[in-house]
């Protein structure tokens, strides 16, 4: 089992219980995207809702109810030798008979100037490796309009931070639900209509160029304008591609037989945490008929 967020969870409790041996691998922290989310609001059991944080620690709770000891290696390459999947990990390699990738998504960049040279430093893509730099009174500047986005946007202003919100389409992609919310608060500020165009360092702070259609004082056209903006961090929230990089080139080009794919590295875009439970359990229960027969 590579990748322990909600599917790869539910998948190894469902075989251990199953009575089926399981290794489960984690690169980082247990509990996947779960770990970004402000509220959970649409997971069956919780009907005020519950921190992503808080479910992921009773998943855990779970995993050690099962003596489920997730392995804290990165697999950096999956093969195939002799009918066993091989798995090259950060500490050596293991073999197994079958695999279940529950590795999930991994962020897109934007692809533009000075983006990279200052990532885990001042930009950021996940809201859990930034919360423990932030201070009240820090100002962070979020880009996205969907759903991750205004999630996370609404996640800092209860911690007490001034967030900028950029997006560049003219309305947000987000649920209604979650535009009505960050429009109640006053730390939040809504920037529509903007592209970035670079990034850069300027006295140990990210500055970052927008092109906007809404004209200002600063425009350079007469429907295109320029702004300059200045924070203490950037968080990057315009989508997510699948993780499947380090699967070996022949299994990246056939569908092989004892290999399983669950939750958001199958599904894409339908990224929830029940979808990814269904999906986990729906795995395990082939990888057992595939066993067993």
């Amino acid at each position: 089992m590579v990748g322990a967020g909600p599917a790869g969870i539910a998948a190894s409790i469902y075989l251990k219980r199953a009575g089926i041996d399981v290794a489960l691998f984690e690169k980082k922290e247990v509990g996947g995207l779960l770990l970004n989310a402000h509220l959970v609001e649409n997971y069956p059991g919780f009907p005020m809702g519950i921190k992503g944080d808080d479910l992921c620690n009773l998943m855990k709770d779970q995993l050690n109810r099962w003596n489920i000891k997730p392995i804290m290696e990165e697999v950096k390459q999956i093969s195939i030798e002799n009918d066993n999947f091989i798995l090259n990990t950060s500490d050596g390699k293991s073999k197994f008979k079958v695999a279940i990738l529950a590795t999930g998504t991994k962020p897109q960049e934007l692809g533009i100037p000075g983006e990279m040279k200052l990532v885990g430093k001042l930009v950021f893509y996940e809201i859990k490796d930034l919360l423990p730099k932030l201070k009240p009174g820090s100002i962070c500047i979020v880009i996205g309009g969907g759903d991750a986005a205004f999630d996370y946007s609404l996640n800092l202003a209860d911690k007490g931070v001034a967030v900028e919100l950029y997006f560049r389409s003219k309305r947000p992609r987000c649920l209604p639900l979650l535009e009505k919310r960050v429009k109640n608060y006053v730390n939040i500020r809504i920037h529509p209509s903007s592209t970035p165009i670079d990034i850069k360092e300027k006295k140990g702070k990210p500055e970052i160029r927008f092109r906007s259609t809404e004209k200002n004082a600063n425009s350079i056209s007469d429907d295109i304008a320029t702004c300059k903006s200045e924070a203490d961090y950037i968080l990057i929230a315009c989508g997510r591609k699948t993780n499947k990089e380090f699967l070996s080139s022949d299994l990246k080009k056939s569908n092989m037989r004892g290999l399983f794919l669950a939750g958001d590295v199958r599904t894409g875009n339908f990224r929830q945490v029940g979808i990814a439970v269904g999906e986990g359990i729906k795995a395990a229960m082939s990888v057992e008929i595939y066993l067993r027969s």
